[in-house]
């Protein structure tokens, strides 16, 4: 494998970040960012830009972890690229909302979800729905987390019989609740 290769870099980076050494692989992601940016290849600078984001967040590195993210998501902005971007956000989120920054957790979420709509990704949008749900829920937000899960589950692309039951009541109680 060469050390000269981005996409050789991308796929040890992501091996090495599945086994979990995250030293490992944010040098390689460091090195492939370097070498995408020499030769113009913005998407995949922005790609690594995330990975390294994503590694920083679970390192504890916040301060770093938002920046990295945040010049991922403007990268794919203005390459129009907004289901990546989506991606990003939704690390994004993940990132405030483990660090208790709930405004900015719930801005990043909608905006995720609202990308991916745009581009009918329903399974990731369903997911930064329930992962919106959540965060209301824990914000004491009863009925707005019961109509985000509610969303998340009518925009899943599968629902078995239990999810199909739990939508069912959810909508039961946001009736009662004047939520629906």
């Amino acid at each position: 494998m060469s050390e000269q290769n981005p996409e050789a870099l991308k796929e040890k980076g992501l091996v090495l970040f599945q086994r979990g050494d995250y030293d490992g692989a944010l040098a390689a992601f460091e090195t492939a960012v370097s070498l995408y940016a020499a030769q113009n290849d913005e998407p995949g600078r922005a790609e690594m830009l995330n990975n390294m984001g994503v590694i920083y967040r679970v390192r504890g590195e916040w301060k770093t972890a938002v920046t990295t993210l945040q010049q991922a998501a403007a990268i794919f902005k203005k390459m129009g690229d907004t289901n990546r971007q989506a991606q990003t956000l939704a690390n994004l989120g993940d990132l405030y909302a483990a660090r208790k920054q709930r405004a900015e957790a719930a801005r990043s979420y909608s905006q995720a979800a609202a990308l991916f709509a745009q581009h009918n990704d329903r399974d990731k949008q369903s997911q930064v729905l329930r992962a919106l749900s959540l965060l209301r829920l824990r914000q004491g937000q009863w009925v707005n987390a019961m109509m985000r899960m509610e969303e998340s589950l009518t925009v899943a692309p599968r629902l078995g019989v239990g999810k199909w039951l739990f939508r069912a009541l959810l909508r039961f109680a946001l009736g009662l609740f004047g939520g629906r």
